[in-house]
């Protein structure tokens, strides 16, 4: 163990005096972070297409309509989900921008829709998303306009609404006799009316749509997902994990980097000449990498937290998603080294891959504002696991059961990397 902490101490004393690598470590990522930050900051965005959970809870005919119209609107991708728990948790955990729910008074509210009453419809948003609240509330409102033409088709469904506008003329004590005979009237000729109109689609009767739109009889209803902790979101606390993505592929870069370098120079064959084995070596320098990795993760959290008011949401499990991630990316930086064979590989192709790889895994932009095939191409990035191992604990507040899955994937990554790199190291060093 002695000699494992030795070589990492000497690895890290070289990285230090390195300014180059210095910067790229630890300034850059800082720089980085930032600056998405503020650029982030109350920006519309998104993808092409907004994701979000419907869940329907109406069996009732306009619930049916309206589920129909989502699914087939070329701005959302609608994915139904069985309860409103469910959704929630998608919504929390990124894979949703928002939850739409058609509740079961849905029915109840278009029965009474010519009396007083309205069409229910709940959306619950993503906080980090609020720039989006107002495109599927007008979404909303516009499909569900839709649906009254069929509304009014419906034989069933009209007898309702009008038996339902009687009954509340007649238990109205502010009209007397005459007015509510008088509206007996209308509501008679206006059913007649209804009646006598033919049957079409959701175009077909714009005076049914231009009516709802004077007492705007649907109520959608945008709320919030409420922070398990009470605490607001920022956009920094987005762009806090880009910049651990930079720095962390900085931090690799540049130790995979230093043991090609040595490997090169001769100065791993010396090191073999004392008494430790090849494990001894590889342990030593990937510690060297993970506390690296480490140091510029709890560089950005602490400042996240002193400079910019970020709140951490469950520290425990933010710290073992910290260590994972280190881990993960230390076994990565053997991994590389292990594949390049001379100083130039390990700063042309190995940078230039650990680039690719964090451009797709989020550190450029967010994973959730990615295009789909962007974020189907993410999940063979390590920066992608990281992210979300991160950004779980840090804001998003996800159940520790939903962290388990990125957390398995670091800590494979790592020990698939060290194990590889190994035995890649000891096929170079035969050679």
């Amino acid at each position: 163990m002695r000699s494992v902490l030795a070589i990492a101490r000497k690895d890290l004393r070289l990285m230090f005096r390195d300014k180059g690598d210095v910067f790229f470590t630890f300034v850059f990522p800082v720089l980085l972070a930032m600056l998405f930050g503020f650029v982030f900051r109350g920006a519309a965005t998104g993808g092409s297409r907004i994701a979000v959970a419907l869940v329907v809870e109406s069996d009732s005919r306009i619930a049916a309509g309206l589920a129909e119209d989502l699914a087939g609107d070329a701005s959302l991708d609608v994915r139904r989900v069985t309860t409103r728990e469910e959704a929630t948790d998608g919504v929390r955990d990124g894979t949703f921008t928002a939850a739409i729910i058609l509740p079961q008074s849905m029915q109840a509210g278009a029965d009474r829709l010519f009396s007083g009453g309205s069409i229910p419809i709940e959306a619950i948003i993503d906080p980090v998303r609020r720039a989006e609240a107002g495109l599927i509330q007008g979404k909303l409102n516009e499909l569900a306009f839709r649906q009254f033409p069929k509304l009014l088709a419906d034989d069933a469904q009209s007898k309702r609404m009008f038996q339902s506008m009687r009954e509340a003329i007649a238990a109205s004590k502010d009209m007397g006799a005459a007015q509510k005979l008088a509206a007996g009237a209308l509501i008679a000729t206006a059913e007649s009316f209804v009646k006598s109109m033919p049957a079409g689609d959701g175009g077909s009767k714009p005076a049914a749509g231009g009516a709802g739109a004077a007492w705007s009889p649907v109520q959608v209803r945008m709320q919030e997902l409420p922070p398990r902790t009470g605490v607001p979101r920022s956009s920094f606390d987005v762009s806090v994990p880009q910049g651990m993505v930079w720095g962390i592929a900085g931090c690799v870069g540049a130790f995979a980097a230093s043991v090609v370098t040595e490997r090169s120079r001769g100065t791993l064959v010396r090191l073999r000449l004392a008494p430790i084995t090849r494990a001894h070596l590889l342990a030593g320098k990937g510690l060297a990498c993970f506390v690296t990795a480490l140091l510029v993760e709890l560089l950005l959290i602490v400042l996240a937290v002193t400079l910019v008011g970020t709140r951490v949401a469950q520290p425990g499990m933010l710290a073992l998603a910290c260590v994972l991630s280190a881990f993960a990316f230390a076994g990565l930086a053997m991994l590389i080294a292990g594949f390049c064979r001379t100083e130039a590989e390990a700063n042309g192709a190995g940078r230039g891959a650990l680039l690719l790889l964090a451009l797709i895994g989020g550190g450029t932009i967010p994973l959730f504002f990615m295009p789909p095939i962007l974020q189907t191409l993410s999940y063979a990035s390590p920066f992608r696991w990281a992210v979300i191992a991160i950004e779980g604990p840090l804001w998003r507040d996800v159940a520790p059961a939903a962290q388990v899955t990125p957390l398995v994937v670091l800590a494979g990554l790592g020990f698939g990397g060290f194990a590889a790199g190994s035995r890649l190291g000891a096929f170079r060093d035969a050679r």
